[in-house]
């Protein structure tokens, strides 16, 4: 088991900087290994060193964070992208999420809210600020009630999912493999017609699922 959770900060404001590291040196479990001003160094930074957790922020010069999270998300999976941005209007809000983002959380999370989420998203959970929820609840991007044909298993893992669990501990729950977990939240994406985990949960609330 690791000792620690890596994280890069990927932000353009100096005073992000610092008010992050504060935060972050009172936390054991978590480091700041690297910290850098745009998207473009951040993939420099991936190819060179090995994190678990990205804080990216979404209006950047030279590469934004939309491009950044795309690019990171397919060369490097495994790191999650925690949005860590000024509230932003419901494009960026989908995009970064769309693009491969684990949650979505306000700057104004700069105390001990930041230290739960990074540790969340570390362990597979999704994190989104109340007020990011309630932009994609309000978002007339899809209609009101759908019927995506789940199966009373994929319905269960889908309200956990809610409930912010991650794979091993909805295993845990329904007594199932992490495997089978994998293979139902697969299928459900599919049905739902949704490429991330925080984009189901939300189009779910929308549609009364959860």
């Amino acid at each position: 088991m690791k000792s620690q959770i890596r994280v890069m900060l990927v932000d353009d404001h100096m005073h992000i900087h610092k008010a992050v590291a504060m935060v972050l040196e009172t936390a054991d479990d978590i480091v700041l290994a690297a910290q850098c001003g745009n998207g473009k160094e951040a993939l420099l930074l991936c190819a060179q060193q090995q994190f678990d957790v990205i804080l990216m922020d979404v209006l950047m010069p030279v590469m934004d964070g939309i491009e950044a999270t795309a690019r990171v998300h397919q060369l490097y999976p495994q790191i999650k992208i925690l949005v860590l941005s000024a509230f932003q209007d419901d494009e960026s809000v989908h995009a970064m999420l769309a693009n491969g983002a684990s949650g979505y959380v306000l700057k104004t999370s700069l105390a001990q809210d930041l230290i739960n989420a990074i540790r969340s998203t570390d362990s597979g959970s999704t994190v989104l600020s109340a007020e990011v929820t309630r932009v994609l609840l309000n978002s007339p991007a899809t209609p009101v009630v759908q019927d995506f044909k789940l199966t009373q298993r994929e319905m269960e893992i889908l309200k956990c999912m809610a409930e912010g669990l991650n794979n091993g501990e909805i295993a845990a729950r329904l007594i199932i493999s992490q495997s089978t977990v994998k293979f139902h939240i697969a299928n459900l994406l599919t049905k739902m017609g949704v490429e991330t985990r925080p984009e189901a949960i939300v189009l779910a609330a929308k549609n009364n699922l959860v």
